[in-house]
């Protein structure tokens, strides 16, 4: 579960290709540890990213995002985007993708602001 905003272009005349910075905050419960005890633990993650969007379909978009997370490692996720449109100007999306790093699925929802 978690929160971010991403801000950038939407190239949606111009061309396929769009870009956004962004930051999120996650906090996910780690079933995964080095540590010898049993137990998960629960972890925030905090990461700065650029995301790169290409139009495939008038709704569906291939994104692709490298970052830094916690201020500490690498992570790249890379995936998936479809719009589902409410007005002409707000959409609702869902982004299922693969953080490469953490070695797991995310799946986010989108609130956008500017579809045209």
């Amino acid at each position: 579960m978690g929160f971010g905003v991403e801000a950038g272009t939407w190239n949606k005349d111009a061309g396929k290709f769009s870009y956004f910075l962004g930051t999120s905050m996650v906090w996910a419960n780690n079933n995964y540890t080095k540590s010898k005890t049993a137990a998960p633990q629960n972890q925030a993650f905090m990461s700065f990213y650029l995301k790169g969007q290409y139009k495939l379909t008038n709704h569906l978009f291939l994104v692709a995002s490298p970052g830094i997370a916690n201020l500490s490692y690498f992570e790249f996720q890379t995936g998936f985007r479809y719009i589902v449109p409410l007005t002409r100007v707000i959409g609702i999306g869902i982004e299922p993708a693969y953080a490469f790093n953490q070695r797991q699925l995310v799946v986010n929802a989108n609130l956008h602001f500017a579809l045209r």
